[in-house]
């Protein structure tokens, strides 16, 4: 028995007698201290067996998940929704979320009624203390400071399908910008036709369509006190820019820069850019280009960020491709180089169903608490069977 269980992964040994347990445990004490590195790539490599139909090998790798660092929780994970029912898997559940209880200080700020929006990005204007919320129904709704809501803007056409993902905006002009694409560039590297719309708020009027050449899907966006905006493309990993000079977007960095590129934060006060990709996040100098991901000396991976937000010397982030959604502060040296300390803010929301971005609000964050993204299909129709509820907007205090 006990050369079975011998270093065993820990929730599969919650399976076994206390007292074998008990001397597997001791035999494992001088295992190497695992690394966190290996988290993230251990979690995709469980997705990939299980999406070959190997499931004995994701099993074993997802409870190598239970004793690698970080709590990666695989089970709002598409590929293992109609895993539940499996006493394997829900016994590995059980140990993540054990061992890693609920974090909950944010209150319901606001609430929208329309259901099936579907929501992906959302910005704050400070000048107004309006909310902005884009969608992958195509349009943007606007949440004013006592909580009504109204369409801002409709990107979709009938003859032009087209989704909403993030949202900024610009303080300084009085301008939201959105990214928009087309909603197959999401599943085909090949479609290209992303672009940066350019509104000004009080108005509702569109500044500008910034057009691309890039194929893939543009994500995430951050505008620098110039004016000038910044976009990842999470197809190639490249990040582009706005042309002072025009409408059309330039690539400003290339493919392969961060790979899966995703949420964007800027320290304006030194100058750079940080973009979440699937591993880590990179930093960037804007004024020459040079780009490393940033050294972590914590036991959190950094990879699978959404949303990036530059806040009091550091960053907050949404981790949600590596567990359901958690609201993470990373702190940093004043190089901007290491991670220094990893703080979980929020995690296991009771009213959790699918987090995805969040936007500043002066001392605090607000951020999408259930978007019901597993209660649609790509092609954005609702799966039969499935009840939506209003969706919710948290404030998270940050001080």
């Amino acid at each position: 028995m006990v050369s079975q269980i011998k270093c065993a992964p820990r929730a599969l040994r919650l399976a076994l007698t206390l007292a074998s347990a008990s001397i597997a445990a001791a035999a494992c004490t001088e295992t190497p201290t695992p690394d966190v590195s290996e988290s993230i790539p251990m979690f995709e490599r469980a997705v990939t067996s299980a999406q070959r139909g190997d499931r004995p090998t994701a099993l074993r790798r997802l409870d190598s998940l239970t004793y690698l660092p970080g709590g990666l929780d695989p089970s709002f994970h598409r590929t293992f929704l109609d895993w539940h029912s499996d006493t394997a898997f829900q016994r590995i559940i059980t140990f993540i979320r054990t061992s890693n209880p609920p974090i909950v200080r944010s209150s319901i700020a606001y609430r929208i009624g329309e259901r099936d929006l579907q929501p992906e990005g959302i910005a704050f204007d400070s000048r107004s203390r309006a909310v902005f919320v884009g969608s992958l129904k195509g349009k943007i709704v606007h949440v004013d400071s006592a909580g009504a809501v109204s369409d801002f803007a409709q990107v979709s056409r009938a003859d032009s399908t087209r989704v909403v993902v993030g949202l900024r905006v610009d303080t300084i002009r009085g301008h939201l910008w959105a990214a928009v694409d087309d909603p197959r560039a999401f599943v085909d590297a090949e479609v290209a036709g992303g672009a940066l719309y350019q509104y000004d708020i009080a108005s509702g009027r569109l500044i500008a369509q910034h057009s691309s050449s890039a194929r893939g899907a543009f994500n995430d966006l951050i505008v620098a006190e110039d004016g000038v905006a910044y976009a990842t493309n999470t197809t190639n990993g490249s990040l582009w820019r706005t042309d002072t000079s025009g409408t059309a977007m330039r690539e400003f960095l290339p493919a392969g820069t961060a790979p899966g590129a995703n949420g964007i934060a800027w320290d304006g006060a030194k100058k750079l850019l940080f973009v979440a990709s699937g591993y880590g996040i990179v930093r960037v100098d804007l004024a020459t280009r040079a780009t490393h991901e940033l050294i972590n000396t914590t036991s959190l991976p950094l990879g699978s960020f959404d949303g990036l937000y530059w806040f009091d010397g550091g960053l907050i982030g949404i981790q949600n491709g590596v567990h359901p959604g958690r609201v993470v502060r990373l702190a940093l040296d004043d190089a901007r180089e290491r991670v220094l300390r990893a703080e979980i803010l929020e995690r296991y929301h009771p009213q959790f169903n699918g987090m995805t971005t969040a936007a500043l609000d002066g001392r605090s964050l607000l951020y999408l608490v259930n978007t019901q993204s597993r209660a649609f299909r790509a092609d954005g129709s609702l799966i039969e069977g499935r009840v939506l509820t209003d969706i919710l907007i948290a404030r998270l205090p940050l001080r």
